[in-house]
């Protein structure tokens, strides 16, 4: 069962973690409240908490904020925005997380760094997919990471083709398309150094995407710079799939997101 501390001097917000029936089915324990940052500070130094939720109204907002980043940065943070069934899917979203995070992935780093890492790459990987929902839970995903990816940034979008994408999966490559998404974001484009930060999702057979996105506010001459050298570094990596996979891939469109979120549905 998972610990989560809400951070709140709104009744209102208390009463919608309270009134929650059933938070044993989600895997955790009954909410733990505090009203302030010195009563949340002493919580999580005992008896502590896996995940917290800020409300971002409470008054002691900001030194919530810097009292997580200084002393906190691996663990998880909630929005407190949603109520109801809302409320309920921030928490599944919450207890999946964690599951990231504290369970034991004999196959992975189980450091809670190299968890977070993929927290974010699932997510950023599902915007590429288009299975976000909206642009608000693409920010609760960022955030339960800790990610320094904010959605109204822009980003850097590129679209490829396989051309010989089918033929290559049927016959020269035998791990399955989960697979070779893994192997082209993990071996090839998640390796791309630099100022921003890269990922990859094979949409199908025959079409990938990659995105690259910026973790600190630019100027538009700064990110005409920065397009530039993502874009020789993404077809750089592109021909080194090429070499090392025998794959082709074919760009056929890059542009300029003026937001992260550009391409999901306006909902909330």
């Amino acid at each position: 069962m998972y610990r989560l501390l809400l951070v709140t001097d709104h009744e209102d917000v208390r009463e919608a973690f309270t009134s929650i029936q059933h938070l044993n089915r989600l895997m955790f324990e009954p909410v733990a409240l505090a009203r302030n940052v010195e009563e949340a500070e002493a919580f999580l130094y005992r008896p502590g908490a896996d995940a917290i939720a800020i409300d971002p109204e409470n008054r002691d907002f900001q030194a919530l904020c810097q009292l997580m980043d200084e002393k906190y940065p691996c663990m998880p943070i909630m929005r407190t925005h949603r109520r109801g069934d809302g409320l309920r899917n921030e928490l599944s979203m919450v207890r999946e997380a964690l599951d990231q995070l504290l369970g034991d992935f004999s196959d992975y780093d189980s450091t809670r760094p190299c968890a977070q890492a993929r927290i974010q790459s699932d997510a950023l990987h599902r915007l590429l997919e288009e299975r976000i929902a909206s642009r608000g839970e693409l920010e609760s995903r960022l955030l339960l990471a800790r990610s320094k990816i904010n959605i109204s940034r822009p980003g850097l979008l590129f679209e490829f083709e396989l051309p010989d994408g089918i033929n290559f999966m049927e016959n020269r490559w035998s791990h399955g398309f989960d697979r070779l998404d893994l192997a082209l974001k993990a071996n090839f484009f998640g390796q791309i150094p630099g100022p921003l930060q890269y990922t990859s999702a094979l949409l199908s057979p025959m079409r990938l995407r990659v995105l690259a996105c910026t973790t600190e506010d630019v100027t538009d001459e700064e990110l005409d710079v920065l397009s530039a050298h993502a874009h020789q570094l993404v077809l750089g990596t592109a021909a080194q799939v090429k070499i090392y996979m025998d794959l082709d891939l074919v760009c056929t469109q890059f542009r300029v997101l003026p937001r992260l979120d550009s391409f999901i549905p306006l909902k909330d």
